[in-house]
């Protein structure tokens, strides 16, 4: 021990000694007020550790905004990012915690190059905005529309703003609805294009593609105005739930802190995730058959190879009254069908929870990371972005020739009569008059 402990020992020994000699303190109420002070620390080390990451939002033009609105009402640090003011002003986080990136008149266009100017010219606001709001996120987690001309835009000023931090980025990115138009189409294309390149150089730890026309069939009977809402928790739900419980004990299974950061950052490409419910889990192999069946169906985005996921990691959550109902084996046949789904898996991570469900159902969670892109649905905006823009061109052509005046006269002959008519216009009184060459002769 050095000198400088021995004293501070020394100085230690004394006070207590001096407190306990202090006739007027109350030794069992000093020792009760300890107590509660430790208790109280304990409690506040507990309470930060809800969750296994903490997450810095950053959300970028409308449709990432309303994501990231999503993880604000998580208690996710968050901010938003847009062209437009409008927009931001309906996007229920704190206005400290925004940015509007001044371009003039505001908004974009859906014009990618619009938003790229934009952030390009605000870099410095948008870093300070980071700095001062998402200073102690872990992993930093940026939401876009891949269609739009704010996000699509930004994203590129935004991936090297993020990645330049230190601190590991993942991308939720959202694929066009059916019925969106070919701009939006063309966008998304273009956009994600962009973002597997930063993918592949490791600016990006995790892409995940979540696709609003998958998300549009699961969700068919909502109305317009609840679609998105519904969409958005959707997108953020099963990330908070696997980012929730991973730091949760199991009296069975637990998939814990670090195997939940693997599957989300160490994949080294895509990802894709989603639930499910079970309603008739009495069956021993109810919930595998349950896997098999819905599985794809569920999942936020179509046209992946599962197959080829680096990683794997499923949740199966249920309240105590539904678990008192499950055999035993129900887990060891649903595991074995997420493997025979996942080939080429390295690792399969499971987590079995009873948790306060208050439906009489089991939930299952899927999170698959390290795909490649979903060819499938690629290859089908493709074609609609073609067909799309094929007919955009013949309505253009269409336009031009509606806009030419056919006055049934001969151009040539037109042409001279112009000429003849002008020289007649021009040696009228009136015409004299107006071009200031009257003649006063008598």
């Amino acid at each position: 021990m050095s000198a400088t402990s021995e004293v501070q020992k020394s100085q230690k020994e004394e006070i207590t000694d001096d407190i306990s000699q202090d006739n007027s303190i109350d030794l069992n109420k000093l020792a009760a007020l300890r107590a509660k002070q430790e208790n109280k620390m304990a409690a506040k080390i507990v309470a930060k550790k809800e969750r296994s990451l903490n997450f810095g939002i950053i959300g970028t033009g409308q449709g990432g905004s309303r994501i990231a609105e999503s993880f604000f009402k998580l208690n996710y640090e968050t901010i938003v990012i847009n062209t437009c003011l409008a927009d931001l002003k309906f996007i229920e986080i704190p206005d400290s915690n925004k940015l509007l990136l001044d371009n003039g008149i505001g908004g974009s266009a859906k014009e990618i190059e619009l938003g790229r100017a934009a952030a390009e010219n605000n870099r410095g606001e948008i870093l300070q905005l980071i700095n001062e709001k998402l200073s102690a996120s872990q992993v930093n987690v940026l939401c876009l529309s891949l269609g739009g001309g704010s996000g699509a835009g930004s994203c590129e000023t935004l991936v090297d703003i993020l990645s330049s931090l230190e601190k590991p980025l993942i991308v939720i990115a959202t694929l066009p609805m059916d019925s969106d138009d070919v701009k939006t189409k063309s966008n998304s294309l273009e956009t994600l294009s962009k973002l597997t390149m930063f993918a592949k150089s490791k600016k990006i730890s995790n892409l995940i593609v979540v696709d609003n026309a998958k998300i549009e069939s699961i969700y068919k009977d909502v109305s317009q105005f609840d679609f998105f809402d519904l969409a958005n928790k959707a997108i953020v739900n099963t990330l908070d739930v696997f980012n929730t419980l991973s730091c949760v004990a199991s009296s069975v299974k637990t998939l814990d802190s670090m195997e939940w950061s693997k599957i989300l950052m160490d994949g080294g490409g895509l990802s894709v995730y989603g639930e499910f419910s079970v309603d008739n889990y009495t069956e021993d192999t109810a919930i595998a058959e349950s896997i098999v069946n819905s599985l794809s169906g569920n999942l936020l985005a179509q046209g992946f190879n599962l197959a080829d996921a680096k990683y794997v990691g499923f949740m199966i959550c249920a309240n105590k009254n539904v678990w008192s109902k499950i055999p035993a084996s129900s887990i060891n046949y649903a595991s074995a069908m997420v493997t025979d789904v996942a080939t080429g898996a390295q690792g399969i991570f499971k987590g079995v929870y009873t948790t306060d469900i208050p439906e009489d159902v089991v939930k299952v969670y899927s999170f698959f990371s390290g795909l490649g892109l979903p060819n499938e649905r690629i290859d089908g905006l493709k074609k609609e972005t073609a067909e799309l823009q094929s007919k955009v061109k013949v309505k253009d052509e269409q336009r031009n020739l509606n806009l030419q005046l056919d006055t049934g006269k001969n151009e040539t002959v037109s042409a001279a009569q112009k000429v003849k008519d002008k020289i007649a216009a021009k040696s009228s009184i009136f015409g004299k008059f107006t071009s200031g060459t009257i003649d006063r002769r008598k």
